[in-house]
């Protein structure tokens, strides 16, 4: 019997996972989208696009996909299970629910994960977006306490600007880990993935995900477009909606200008090769780049 929870009418009570998973990626697409686009099923969401995508990213041999943040919105009349069902490679579905609106509010993070068969649900929610008014001591027990919740095997999360957890010192100009944020991220978890809402404008988010990328580890960003300041214009810069980092350096793709609202990218986690290669996506619509990127064994 199917039960109700948070608007899905999709997953059986026994499936939920109360204690924290240890999962392991090693291929991950990430996706990405302007949030300003309204789909032809009426929602601004990825629900629209989510089964072909997923789909794609299945198909290249992906074994996780990780989608920008204010993901989907939950309601009973969308079956995200039937999204699930024919994935033979991705065993790891990373989203937000949220509610949209003039101002979309963040509701829980759900990190769906198969396991024997069964597709289970893992959740936490935002933190923390900024370290500014916020008291010493909650840094500190989202450190302690949440932070052991977040670490899913080879990879841990942080949402949006909990990436705030190390912080930046003007007087000489470097990052610290004054809380021990990367302390109670485990030697062996060597990916951090840090879904974001908007764009981070200030200079200091690119100099905390490199620091949090040392020892060897990815910093893999992504946020969506379409995000608009207090005078109504588009902030999204000429980059991709999103960074990544490996050991400090950061990973440059090629740019492609194109009026979508959707946009992919693919990343082998293992491998012994240097290159990227690009090629044309005729099969999904309306994305029409795919972006394939191979780097070193971590």
């Amino acid at each position: 019997m199917m039960s109700k929870d948070r608007g899905y009418a999709t997953i059986e009570q026994s499936a939920r996972t109360e204690a924290t998973p240890y999962l392991n990626i090693t291929k991950l697409g990430i996706v990405s989208r302007d949030y300003r686009h309204r789909y032809a099923n009426g929602y601004r969401d990825f629900s629209h696009s989510l089964p072909v995508v997923l789909e794609l990213l299945d198909r290249k041999g992906c074994d996780a996909a990780l989608f920008s943040l204010y993901s989907v919105v939950p309601r009973e009349s969308f079956d995200l299970r039937t999204c699930f069902e024919a994935l033979r490679n991705i065993k790891t579905v990373l989203l937000e629910e949220f509610k949209d609106g003039a101002r979309p509010a963040a509701e829980r993070y759900v990190v769906f994960h198969k396991k024997n068969g069964i597709w289970k649900q893992y959740e936490f929610r935002q933190v923390f977006a900024s370290l500014t008014g916020m008291k010493q001591d909650r840094i500190q027990t989202f450190v302690n306490k949440e932070m052991p919740k977040r670490v899913l095997g080879n990879f841990c999360v942080l949402l949006c600007g909990e990436s705030n957890g190390v912080k930046y010192s003007p007087k000489d100009k470097k990052v610290h880990d004054t809380f021990g944020l990367m302390s109670a991220i485990p030697e062996e978890t060597k990916i951090i993935l840090n879904p974001i809402h908007d764009r981070m404008t200030r200079f200091e988010m690119k100099l905390k995900r490199k620091f949090l990328s040392r020892n060897n580890r990815w910093v893999i960003s992504v946020w969506n477009k379409g995000t608009t300041d207090k005078n109504g214009n588009v902030r999204d810069g000429n980059g991709p909606a999103w960074t990544v980092f490996h050991d400090e350096k950061v990973l440059l793709l090629p740019q492609y200008r194109t009026s979508l609202e959707l946009r992919l990218a693919c990343w082998i986690l293992t491998g012994q090769h240097n290159n990227a290669l690009r090629f044309r996506c005729a099969p999904l619509s309306p994305v029409s780049w795919y972006q394939l990127a191979i780097r070193s064994r971590f």
